[in-house]
């Protein structure tokens, strides 16, 4: 007996990795998307952020 597996349709990685891509650079666009003017020092604290 021969055990099929449950087939994914295409779209599915694709909709995982956009989701993925959106979370991991949502602290650079988020401020951008809200109208807030963002300088060359707040970009670095966001990317630097202190733990």
């Amino acid at each position: 007996m021969r055990l099929q597996r449950a087939a994914l349709p295409a779209f599915v990685p694709w909709l995982v990795l956009g989701a993925a891509l959106v979370l991991a650079t949502m602290p650079a666009w988020r401020p951008l998307v809200f109208g807030t003017a963002l300088t060359l020092d707040d970009l670095l604290s966001l990317r630097c952020l202190s733990g």
